[in-house]
């Protein structure tokens, strides 16, 4: 499987196509089975489509028009159900919406709802055309019988909490390299009540490992130190690491539902067992057991400037009138740590304008970066700054594109094509001026930091915390455990599961400071030292020292993190969802998001020069409609997350 990089979101709007690079040849067949025959082929639960990457949300414009897109599907599992909503239809009569793959074979439709409610629908898209790990689909909205040029009002209606189901085998394993199916619920990494340093390294390289290798599939991987644990079965597997045995990886009870993968080694050998699972070369590893001879780890490739084909960023709309072409970028998969700006060189090809009058404006985050006049070149080159108050670990862009043509009342086939070039380039300027807090995660500890442990079995937390950051980035994280008192004046991103009073007899400063489990003073503009009369665990991201410090307190009741660590993945993006920079739950097990001193709105800096703003002023005006619209979608988001506050 090719690493699959993070889906552009899309909204489809009048023939919004994102359309990605598609080439390629299936693998070939398995010459033989790596698993014992297959019992039966299962189909995982709905995953919403902002866990895959993408936007949970479709606007179709217009009869005829395709809005296209890719679904990510993993090695080893293939597209199941498609499902979701249909709702807010306007001037719609008797039509249905048709769901094509990349090949332009029908996969299945469903009809428009006629009396303005909105509707479930669900589509089998099993029989799709995958390739690169992608099935592209299109929808396209059919109405009979109706004659419309550009002064009637389209046929539109909303395609809404989008989902898919993936299928595949969950075999009774007899090789290291079928293991691992493609999809799985949890696995669980059991290290035993006394693990060596070098047992919770491995435990720890093999959760950021396999949370990459299975990205964009939200596994859930835990770390446990339990003697007993409950054997695996259906789609849970259980991995075991020993220290001191010799090198090897095996499977235990092959061929049956409670078989495990056991890693041994001794010292540093054990941590080369892991290297294994770098990647897909595991399926290299057919037999019931393998062994690592020898792991030379070559230093991350880490670079300021990335080409929009590199970060997986394409797109291509048809435009009549306003559209919106959404695109976004992972800033961890520059590997630099946090940023402080990002300089985009946007370049695309469109269709010539000759007659009539066509404009682009950007923004980001709601703030309008650039604007430029679409005329008869066919090509647009134009550069802009993304602020420092709009960075994030991912930062979208929205390329809102007008185009009236000359005709009054001109046909719908009179429209440009717009395409974004795939050598436009990203550059990003490293440092920490910017909003801080959840915002800044996970680009702040790409690729390596440091994780530190306050006792052995807290491992599962720092588990926790390192599975919901590699699930969000493309780059694969290197955790590196430490002694406390070794990083307390390190400059290394730091991951720290410590009780509360330890972080500020460090020195350190957190947004909650502990003095006790349940005395804590709140920081920001006003300080406060509160007794809260029972238990406060927290999630805490913050500056010291010139590093991130992303802090995992239990509060005198660990039990109550669990609840904060399952509020972070219940949220469609985990880490990015989040403003601010405190999760906590207190005594009655309510958790909320707050933001005590960063990581909520920055002040604007300013960008040299005042021309763009004048220009940003006046494209908005023209765009009318369409960017009002935008800039909604913008504030309503910046109110929820005020709102969590």
């Amino acid at each position: 499987m090719t690493t699959s990089t993070r889906a552009l979101a899309v909204l489809a709007a009048a023939g919004i196509a994102v359309a990605g690079s598609l080439a390629g040849t299936p693998p070939p067949a398995q010459a033989e089975p790596l698993n014992k025959v297959v019992r039966d082929r299962g189909a995982t639960p709905p995953i919403g489509w902002d866990q895959l990457g993408m936007a949970d949300r479709m606007e179709l414009i217009g009869a005829n028009q395709p809005a296209e897109t890719a679904i990510p599907v993993p090695d080893g599992v293939g597209p199941g159900t498609l499902s979701g909503r249909i709702g807010s239809v306007v001037n719609v009569a008797g039509g249905r919406v048709e769901v094509i793959d990349g090949r332009g074979t029908v996969l299945g439709s469903f009809p428009a709802p006629s009396d303005g409610n909105t509707t479930p629908f669900s589509v089998n898209i099993a029989p799709a055309q995958v390739l690169e790990d992608r099935a592209r689909v299109s929808f396209v909205l059919r109405e009979p019988g109706r004659d419309a040029n550009s002064c009637t009002q389209p046929p539109a209606l909303t395609l809404t909490q989008l989902a898919n189901t993936f299928t595949g085998p969950t075999p009774d394993p007899v090789s290291v390299a079928g293991f691992l199916p493609g999809y799985l619920d949890e696995i669980v990494i059991r290290i035993g009540s006394d693990p060596t340093t070098f047992e919770q390294q491995a435990a720890l390289d093999l959760v950021a490992e396999l949370t990459h290798l299975y990205r964009p599939m939200p596994v859930r991987i835990n770390v446990t130190t339990a003697d007993d644990l409950s054997p695996a079965a259906g789609a849970r597997r259980v991995i075991e690491i020993r220290d001191g045995a010799a090198p090897a990886i095996s499977v235990t009870r092959a061929g049956t539902p409670a078989a495990a993968l056991l890693i041994t080694g001794t010292g540093e050998k054990l941590l080369d067992q892991v290297q294994l699972f770098t990647d897909q070369r595991m399926k290299l590893a057919q037999s019931p057991t393998a062994a690592v001879v020898f792991a030379n780890q070559q230093p991350d490739v880490s670079s300021t400037v990335k080409t929009f084909d590199q970060l997986g960023i394409t797109g291509q709309t048809s435009v009549l009138g306003n559209t919106v072409l959404y695109a976004g970028f992972d800033v961890s998969a520059f590997g630099v740590g946090p940023v402080t700006r990002a300089d985009v060189h946007i370049k695309a090809k469109y269709t010539p304008v000759v007659g009539g009058e066509a404009s682009v404006l950007i923004r980001s985050a709601g703030t309008v970066v650039a604007t430029h006049t679409l005329d008869e070149s066919g090509t647009l080159d134009v550069s802009t700054t993304i602020p420092a108050e709009t960075i994030t670990s991912n930062v979208g862009l929205a390329l809102e594109l007008r185009y009236i043509p000359r005709q009054e009342c001109a046909p719908l086939t009179d429209r440009i094509t717009f395409a974004l070039d795939p050598q436009s380039t990203v550059s990003v300027t490293p440092g920490d001026n910017n909003r801080g807090g959840f915002p800044v995660l996970p680009m702040a500890f790409t690729p390596d930091f440091d994780v530190t442990l306050t006792s052995p079995d807290r491992i599962g937390y720092a588990a926790q915390a390192i599975n919901l950051m590699g699930q969000q980035t493309a780059m694969l994280l290197r955790p590196r455990l430490a002694a406390f008192e070794d990083v307390i004046g390190s400059r290394s991103p730091l991951l720290a599961v410590v009780e509360g009073p330890e972080l500020a007899q460090a020195g350190m400063s957190p947004p909650l400071a502990a003095e006790a489990p349940d005395r804590l003073t709140v920081g920001g503009t006003t300080a406060t030292g509160v007794d809260f009369r029972g238990s406060v665990s927290s999630l805490q991201a913050f500056n010291d020292n010139g590093r991130t410090v992303l802090a995992v307190s239990g509060g005198g009741d660990w039990s109550l993190l669990d609840d904060s660590l399952r509020y972070v993945r219940e949220l469609p993006q985990r880490w990015a969802s989040l403003s601010g920079d405190v999760v906590a739950t207190g005594a009655a097990r309510e958790t909320v998001n707050l933001t005590v001193a960063q990581g909520g709105p920055m002040a604007h800096q300013p960008a040299p020069g005042p021309g763009w703003q004048v220009w940003g002023w006046v494209s908005a005006a023209v765009v009318g409609l369409a960017a009002l619209a935008a800039g909604a979608v913008f504030t309503v988001r910046y109110r929820r997350s005020r709102g969590r506050a």
